[in-house]
């Protein structure tokens, strides 16, 4: 069991424990275990994501997939991702956290001897979770990793992220077995709430494209460790019968087979608390999907669905614009001629400001049902076009699996697209603000306390 849970200003303290003495983690670290100090929201995003290999280490290279990873966590709101193929040792996550540490926490296991192949890790975004108080647990070297926090106020989560074998079923199947044999052994150890990654591997033949079922053993061995864990994969359970997949790959016929590789599974008693099921294209180049989910905690209060908010592109809408200037200066005029007389309880500022908010509101409703950014609008298309695609009962399966490789391939490219937008704003607000004393110079630059 590797254990990570002190800080200081060099980096993280690294020790190993007992894995027979779980009960030693609460002697770590100056926050009590049991307890969240930071404000946290009632809900958490929680991910996965198989990004296909390190990539370079320079932060202003492209190929650096950890500053990717970063951007995909900050837009999409990720509280914990579970990255896959991480390949990642003590060196790289060093060099990882000298640009990012302000921002994300690094958890990591790998092979012995060997950090370019495999490998599985743990982000933790710091402005969105909690990051003090920390259990992890090597459970099979390079491949599952188990880590407990303290997520929001007394609330405690487990989490097992894995990256299952690859090489053949038979691999794949002992990889299973350990995971779940490394729980008997260890009884005290908090079993997940929630395991998720990739699979490689699985449980029925409509979670592939063309439809074939996978080897038993593995999937056999895949079952065991669910039923001892009381697992059950809740994106099936929320979607009985949709065709979605996350994972694509080329045969050597050149011909595409899907499959939905990457699986969030969730322990039954807690199936109610975990809502926004997703998957989606990350924009960065891999060949795998980023599965998602949010968990709520338990004594969380029913909140409705909260006050609308603009789209930040309808600002630019002649339609609004031309709107606001009008409007906005009769509004102005009519306050002036106002300020001297005597307040009227049905004709007075605060009535006047109200109406006008109202009808910038309606007609702002209105226009973002017609005004949709160009590459959003193309994303969406091709989104419900998959899915159409996935439930047309007429199609034949070579139909689909032709059609469903052509569009997800649009998709991965217009998410790339969308991906890349975003990192050049950034870029050249950090060029026009990054120099100059600012508020966005002083949010940049403030240490990053819990």
């Amino acid at each position: 069991m590797v254990t990570e849970n002190q800080t200081n200003q060099q980096g993280y303290d690294s020790h190993r424990e007992n894995p027979n003495n779980p009960s030693a983690r609460h002697n770590h670290g100056a926050i009590p275990q049991h307890r969240c100090r930071k404000r946290t929201t009632a809900s958490i995003k929680i991910a996965a994501l198989n990004i296909r290999g390190h990539g370079v280490m320079n932060p202003e290279n492209p190929e650096n997939k950890w500053m990717h990873a970063r951007q995909i966590m900050n837009r999409r709101r990720i509280g914990i991702l579970v990255v896959g193929e991480a390949h990642m040792d003590s060196e790289r996550r060093a060099e990882i956290e000298q640009v990012h540490g302000a921002y994300l926490k690094i958890y990591f296991s790998k092979l012995p001897n060997i950090a370019n192949a495999a490998g599985i890790a743990f982000a933790l975004n710091q402005s969105l979770t909690n990051t003090e108080g920390i259990q992890t647990y090597e459970v099979v070297a390079g491949h599952a990793m188990l880590l407990e926090a303290n997520w929001h106020n007394n609330e405690r989560l487990s989490i097992l992220g894995i990256y299952a074998p690859n090489v053949n079923m038979q691999e794949n199947a002992t990889f299973w077995t350990q995971v779940r044999d490394f729980f008997d052994r260890n009884p005290r150890i908090r079993k997940p709430d929630l395991m998720l990654g990739d699979c490689n591997v699985v449980e029925e033949s409509i979670d592939r494209l063309p439809m074939r079922n996978d080897a038993s053993i593995a999937v056999d061995a895949l079952d065991e460790l669910k039923s001892a864990l009381h697992l059950e994969d809740g994106w099936r359970n929320t979607y009985p019968s949709t065709l979605q997949y996350t994972f694509m790959r080329t045969t050597r016929e050149q011909t595409k087979h899907h499959a939905r590789l990457d699986r969030i599974y969730n322990k039954t008693n807690i199936r109610d608390q975990l809502f926004e099921w997703k998957i989606e294209s990350p924009g960065i180049k891999t060949d795998h999907d980023l599965v998602s989910v949010r968990y709520t905690s338990e004594s969380a209060p029913v909140i409705g669905r909260g006050c609308w908010v603009m789209p930040p592109h309808i600002l630019y809408d002649s339609v609004i614009k031309t709107f606001i200037e009008t409007e906005g200066l009769k509004l102005e005029e009519t306050l002036e001629a106002m300020a001297n007389q005597e307040w009227d309880l049905n004709k007075n500022m605060q009535t006047k400001w109200m109406d006008f908010q109202k009808r910038l509101v309606t007609l702002a409703r209105e226009r973002a049902k017609i005004v949709v950014p160009k590459l959003e609008k193309e994303i969406r298309t091709t989104e419900t076009q998959i899915d159409s695609i996935s439930s047309d009962p007429h199609l034949t399966e070579d139909e689909r699996l032709l059609s469903t490789t052509v569009l997800k391939e649009k998709l991965s490219a217009l998410e790339q697209r969308r991906h890349r937008s975003t990192r050049d704003m950034t870029k050249a607000r950090n060029h026009v603000y990054g120099e100059t004393i600012s508020r966005y110079w002083s949010q940049q630059n403030r240490s990053k306390t819990p």
